[in-house]
């Protein structure tokens, strides 16, 4: 891990922790003036329309991703971008006229009513223009103008939530929801306009790109697949309490997974950063595994200490939320293991992605879906939302363990799986008795016993954190000398 990265890993940190904040100080007030009910059909509203985005993309953000860095130059880049954006806009476009016209003619009813299906259709084409441009500022490095977008989207949201709701123009639930799509709208713009000299299409000329467009769709098409069924993968747990349960659980759920967005200060800082680094490090040196492997180590480190302590906190968070969600307590302890298995496994997926085996994604997907669909049948119908969330966390495990598997047939790397299991498997344990034991002193102590444990299995990496902190508090205090 060089200075380039933790650099720029403190830039997003910085700007992913305002925009958790304002999340953070939100998130109470408007779950205690929008009704468990109200707050999960906004949770089926945004289901819809990030279950469409997956296959929509058709696989081409990850192939702009994997191709970005075959050539430096503007108008590559530009070909690059107007080649994977062309047929996910046009396939967005397509599908919402067909959608609203099936719906208009009463073959088909969307369950949340007529305004609802039209602003997921308007929200899922703005995601996606917005996906390509988030990715150009994110393969660029644009740390800031990265960090500022996320903070920008949360403000702009939480501000038109609340004025919509307090207006009372809309119900509960459309006022969330066109909240939501004039924040991404304001972000794509100020993302085109900062791109603008990469949005030219008036720039383009012929083959600027070398890459072909059958050879992107050669690269991307599995990702359809995968990325379906990995959005199936992670809402079946939304969906089945919908069918077995109620709207009223899957607002306590979908509430519970904001307060699991604390670890979105790392997760989605490290997730942008390492796909692009790792790629490029690759491109440079197919040879050498360093890089993967210390990137690993540190990832687990930080991503357990975290769950740990939320796990050890939940009844302070859903405190936070109202009287509404006190059973969000139960369901946080397995909830998070979605974020540390998915960004861990960012970490070990790197083989599927060098070598191209994209198809591979699929297998990944389909085996921790089918996990999850027995987990979610068997556990929702008696524990309703802390069986979804014992079902989602264990399918989570095995979706870390397939992408390492697969990947490790490709490009080997040592990733000392035997120390990461044995510490999963004391945070399943510690998670299943906080899922159905209230806060008590056993609670504390089982804490600290995984602290512990974690340190002495990760002494290396800890010892190297540390050392890290301490260098660049005494850098920072001897330029402050100097000033």
């Amino acid at each position: 891990m060089n200075n380039k990265f933790l650099n720029h890993f403190l830039v997003i940190g910085g700007g992913t922790l305002i925009s958790m904040i304002i999340g953070f100080v939100t998130t109470p007030i408007i779950t205690r003036i929008v009704s468990p009910t109200e707050y999960g059909q906004f949770s089926v509203f945004t289901m819809y329309s990030n279950m469409a985005l997956m296959v929509l993309y058709l696989g081409l953000d990850q192939a702009l991703v994997r191709f970005f860095y075959e050539k430096k130059t503007d108008e590559y880049r530009r070909a690059l971008l107007f080649k994977c954006l062309k047929y996910p806009a046009i396939g967005a476009v397509a599908a919402a006229f067909i959608v609203l016209a099936v719906s208009v003619t009463g073959l088909f009813h969307f369950e949340l009513g007529s305004a609802a299906l039209f602003l997921v259709c308007i929200y899922t084409l703005i995601q996606i223009i917005y996906r390509f441009s988030q990715l150009l500022v994110r393969l660029q490095y644009k740390s800031k103008l990265y960090s500022l977008l996320g903070i920008v989207q949360k403000s702009v949201y939480v501000v038109f939530a609340i004025f919509f709701i307090y207006a009372g123009v809309f119900s509960d639930t459309i006022s969330l929801a066109v909240a939501t799509v004039l924040a991404a709208l304001t972000c794509l713009v100020i993302s085109i306009v900062s791109e603008r000299r990469l949005w030219n299409p008036r720039l383009l000329g012929k083959n600027e790109c070398t890459i072909t467009q059958s050879e992107l769709i050669r690269y991307a098409y599995p990702y359809i697949f995968s990325m379906g069924v990995t959005t199936l993968f992670q809402y079946i747990d939304k969906m089945s309490l919908n069918y077995y349960r109620s709207y009223e659980e899957v607002g306590i759920y979908s509430s519970t997974m904001t307060l699991v967005h604390v670890f979105s200060i790392i997760q989605t800082t490290f997730n942008t950063l390492w796909a692009p680094m790792a790629v490029e490090h690759y491109t440079k040196d197919k040879e050498d595994v360093s890089f993967y492997q210390k990137g690993n180590q540190i990832i687990t480190v930080i991503m357990l200490f975290i769950g740990f302590s939320l796990i050890l906190c939940k009844d302070i968070f859903s405190i936070l939320l109202g009287a509404k969600y006190r059973e969000a307590a139960y369901i946080l302890p397995f909830l998070i293991f979605n974020p540390i298995m998915y960004t861990i496994s960012e970490t070990t997926v790197n083989g599927l992605v060098f070598k191209k085996k994209s198809n591979m994604q699929v297998v990944v997907s389909i085996g921790a879906c089918i996990v999850n669909i027995i987990g979610n049948t068997l556990l929702v119908p008696k524990f309703g939302c802390r069986g979804a969330a014992i079902s989602t966390g264990l399918s989570y495990i095995v979706f870390f363990t397939l992408r390492t598997v697969l990947s490790n047939r490709y490009f080997y790397v040592d990733f000392h799986l035997k120390k990461f299991y044995f510490i999963t498997g004391i945070a399943v344990a510690y998670s299943f008795y906080n899922t159905f034991v209230k806060f008590n002193a056993w609670s504390v102590i089982g804490y600290f016993i995984c602290i512990f444990l974690l340190v002495v299995l990760y002494l290396d990496t800890v010892k190297f954190g540390i050392i890290y902190i301490k260098n660049t508090i005494v850098g920072m205090l001897k330029k402050e000398g100097q000033k």
